[in-house]
């Protein structure tokens, strides 16, 4: 089993602090005498979960988003966008010519995660806005989505404990829920089986912080296919 941890730089917490003091500054110009005009923009956060060993370069309206290719389970943290719609493209490390380009739409204050899925041949995007209805405090609060192609529904799960967020069938996301604020082991398990895919020895969850936990990569692997991985992003 494939083990690994990503750190995301970028952070949910200050994105949403960030909307509120936004807010605010509108508030205060509308009530001076001379307005301060406010900035609109919209934070994305782009991840690699083809299973492939192919490494990608990602582009907004073709403005190169990342300083270094793209690997399997690479991630770019949250960045300032602009509002509205956004053609985002993608292309191997080596080539400038489009493998997938869609256009997105965002919204002014508003975060949302963008993976790339599927083989090179089978190519899309699952974009999910990052709505977070209460900030947790001392708890954390954590994320499922599987993102592997060949899996059938999974649950995530503390080792020898509790279900934590189950059933999720592939490209299928859970809201934010709030977990112990502590080290467990967490495991991806088959629904129907209930065979381990993958896990995360001692993965910590601070109290005060959010997480996306990913299944990806392959539960069968075929020649270079990426073997199935439990992925924690801090979000």
């Amino acid at each position: 089993m494939n083990l690994s941890t990503i750190k995301i730089t970028g952070n949910l917490n200050k994105l949403m602090t960030g909307a509120l003091l936004t807010a605010s500054t509108v508030f205060l110009s509308a009530c001076s005498t001379k307005e301060v005009p406010v900035p609109e923009a919209a934070s994305l956060m782009v991840v690699n979960t083809s299973p492939t060993p192919a490494t990608f370069n990602a582009y907004i309206n073709n403005g190169l988003m990342n300083q270094a290719a793209i690997p399997f389970g690479g991630a770019l943290g949250y960045l300032r966008v602009n509002i509205g719609e956004s053609a985002i493209k993608f292309t191997t490390a080596s080539s400038s010519e489009s493998l997938i380009t869609k256009k997105i739409t965002m919204e002014n204050n508003k975060a949302y995660s963008l993976f790339l899925v599927g083989k090179t041949e089978q190519l899309d995007y699952l974009v999910i806005n990052d709505v977070l209805t209460k900030m947790p405090t001392d708890k954390a609060a954590i994320r499922f989505i599987n993102l592997s192609p060949d899996a059938g529904l999974l649950d995530l799960v503390v080792k020898d404990g509790a279900t934590l967020i189950g059933d999720k069938a592939y490209k299928t996301y859970s809201d934010f829920t709030e977990a112990e604020a502590k080290k467990q082991t967490i495991q991806i398990k088959d629904k129907a089986t209930g065979l381990v895919i993958s896990e995360l020895v001692d993965a910590e969850f601070k109290a005060g912080s959010i997480y996306t936990i990913l299944s990806i990569g392959m539960v069968k692997p075929i020649d270079l296919d990426q073997k199935a991985a439990t992925k924690l992003i801090s979000n």
